[in-house]
């Protein structure tokens, strides 16, 4: 059943017991797509690594039993206490197979190394039974203390490719290539090719996500199982007490990453990964506050303000706090968020936590977001803008320089931005380095902060100014703002300071508690 997109499962995260669930397979691609919907899903995968496959692949038993084989011969191998799978790929074409059999079946991977893509085209034509075929994956878990494994499948129907593929590899998720069936595969209900698509694109037409999600549902369920009270359970003997001593964790970094769509916050998330890092992703956070009750048609967008407006502007870095507040000494990056008052609440309780802005041009941005497909509905510059504005309504993004401790630049190539990431986490940035500055705050001091003057006075007035109340307010606690300059500095950040026109009277403004959140974060940032 096709799916959307992994999500975030909070059982994983605030459980004081969590599963340690490996995944036995020389597939470097296919790990790494295995570990990627683990991590949207909120729960570590490690990989059990071998030079040759631990486990004779015989087609000719069928998929249930060659999947149970490799199960038990990995547990003879490194023995039963782990919880883990195994995982296989099969492919049906309809030209190729028989009622009973599909062909080529399990054996895809050897059938392609020895296919051309001219050559499949050519038989199928020459067939003439269409070009339908089915991709479909085959999961095993084995449980310690279950006498058998536990199967999950998932199936993608589609059609082969009229022509080859002609899209480049996709460096940062290896499994979505032109070079395995994926790049030769067009699932129902798309135009390209399942290689061809960006990762957003991907999960609801991936097969193997789709068994993945499987076996992560049956995980949680272990999980909840594993965390019960004690009033439901009971025990057949006490525990005897440990006397292993903890060990001193030295602090890894918590870096709350900011900056605008397509600047690069996902990727940083993701390469945090490779340091062991947890990450917590804003909007993958606001997702779990939504239910089957909130499936009326709203957008992302107003779902997350119809939120924010209803359980505060604080609380998506609340929630962050309440699910991983047990990996904070473990390092934590934090990406996406919009509201000053989710920084504000963090850096209360994290005040070690460093805020990285990440800066990409615009120009730089729309053709990321070109590539990747993530923003469907937006296939124009202007239309880019528009989302562009409405994120920055929520009041962080025009503004993050400011509270910026660290600012990327982020105009280069994917490598190059990997090595400013690993630089960061791993130095702190302390040296220099290309693309990447400490110099960012502060940028001016209160006194010379016109933008802080002006919503300072309007925060003690309590009540909407005009201009020149303004300039009298700003003149009795130090440099004068002349009454055209901070209708400039107001009018330009519509999201802290709401403007009031109307005919015959002069403009006014009234803070916004998004304008009343920046006065707050920046006298404590200054220490006033």
């Amino acid at each position: 059943m096709p799916i959307e997109r992994p999500k975030l499962r909070e059982l994983f995260l605030q459980s004081e017991r969590r599963l340690e669930v490996f995944f036995y397979t020389s597939s470097l691609p296919k790990f790494l797509h295995a570990a990627t919907v683990f991590a949207r899903s909120g729960i570590s995968l490690k990989q059990f690594r071998s030079k040759t496959d631990p486990y004779a692949e015989d087609y000719d038993a069928g998929k249930e039993r060659l999947l149970m084989r490799a199960v038990t011969e990995i547990v003879r191998s490194v023995g039963s206490q782990s919880l883990l799978f195994v995982e296989d790929t099969s492919l049906r074409i309809e030209g190729l197979s028989s009622s009973s059999e599909d062909s080529p079946g399990l054996a895809v991977k050897e059938w392609f190394a020895a296919t051309t893509f001219e050559e499949l085209s050519l038989r199928l034509d020459q067939i003439g039974r269409g070009r339908r075929a089915v991709v479909k994956s085959d999961i095993a878990l084995h449980v310690p203390g279950l006498p058998r494994p536990v199967f999950f499948h998932g199936e993608t129907p589609g059609t082969v490719a009229d022509e080859p593929p002609a899209f480049a590899e996709n460096d940062q998720y290896p499994w979505l290539t032109p070079t395995t069936f994926n790049g030769w595969f067009v699932p129902d209900g798309s135009t390209k090719a399942l290689g061809a698509m960006s990762l957003e694109e991907s999960w609801r037409f991936d097969f193997r996500t789709q068994a993945l999600e499987q076996l992560i549902d049956r995980l949680e369920e272990y999980a909840a199982s594993l965390n019960l009270p004690s009033n439901a359970y009971s025990r057949v003997r006490p525990v005897a007490p440990s006397n292993q001593l903890l060990l001193l964790k030295e602090h890894k970094p918590v870096l709350i990453v900011v900056g605008k769509t397509c600047a690069g916050k996902t990727t940083f998330g993701q390469r945090g990964g490779t340091h062991k890092l947890q990450w917590a992703e804003a909007s993958g956070v606001l997702r779990t506050f939504r239910s089957a009750y909130d499936e009326d048609g709203r957008d992302d967008y107003q779902f997350a303000k119809d939120t924010l407006e209803t359980k505060g502007a604080d609380v998506v870095a609340r929630k962050v706090l309440q699910l991983f507040d047990r990996d904070l000494d473990d390092g934590l990056v934090v990406t996406g968020f919009r509201t000053i008052e989710e920084l504000e609440v963090f850096r209360t309780y994290v005040p070690r936590a460093e805020v990285v802005l990440v800066e990409s041009s615009e120009r730089t941005r729309f053709r990321r977001h070109r590539l990747r497909g993530r923003l469907g509905a937006i296939k124009t510059l202007a239309e880019f803008r528009e989302h562009d504005l409405a994120q920055w309504r929520f009041g962080l993004l025009r503004v993050a320089e400011e509270f910026a401790d660290v600012k990327i630049e982020n105009e280069g190539t994917l490598d190059e931005f990997f090595q400013q990431v690993d630089f960061l986490i791993e130095s702190g940035a302390r040296r220099p380095f290309p693309g990447i500055s400490r110099r960012v705050f502060p940028r001016h001091s209160l006194e010379h902060n016109q933008l802080f003057r002006c919503l300072n006075s309007l925060v003690d007035a309590g009540r909407p100014l005009a201009c020149d109340e303004i300039q009298d307010a700003t003149s009795r606690t130090g440099i004068v703002i002349r009454d055209n300059n901070a209708n400039k500095v107001l009018k330009r950040v519509p999201e802290l300071a709401t403007r009031f026109e109307l005919a015959g009277t002069r403009v006014r403004y009234e803070v916004t508690n998004a304008g009343r959140a920046y006065v707050r974060y920046t006298k404590v940032r200054f220490s006033v």
